[in-house]
């Protein structure tokens, strides 16, 4: 089996809340025929609505911060923190 995509893949069991969260996106985007793009629309706007909450928000960047984290070790030499406290006190 070819899978067109090395993305990781999802499957949803349409359990009542999510078959009424696809009623309302039904009905707020009547022009989208694909259940597939609805799910997709229904999560970009549940993470946009989520990141209203500035708590929800500090907590997205502390994780993308935390996930970036030593990717780039050699960006900084070793002693960089002592260096820049030297100079503080100047």
């Amino acid at each position: 089996m070819v899978v067109p995509t090395t993305l990781r893949r999802h499957h949803l069991t349409e359990i009542p809340e999510l078959r009424e969260a696809l009623d309302v996106a039904r009905a707020a985007w009547p022009e989208e025929k694909s259940t597939t793009s609805m799910i997709y629309r229904l999560a970009a706007a549940g993470a946009a609505h989520l990141l209203e909450n500035p708590d929800t928000a500090r907590a997205a960047r502390r994780a993308k911060a935390s996930e970036l984290a030593g990717r780039h070790p050699a960006v900084l030499d070793a002693g960089y923190l002592d260096e820049l406290r030297r100079e503080w006190d100047r």
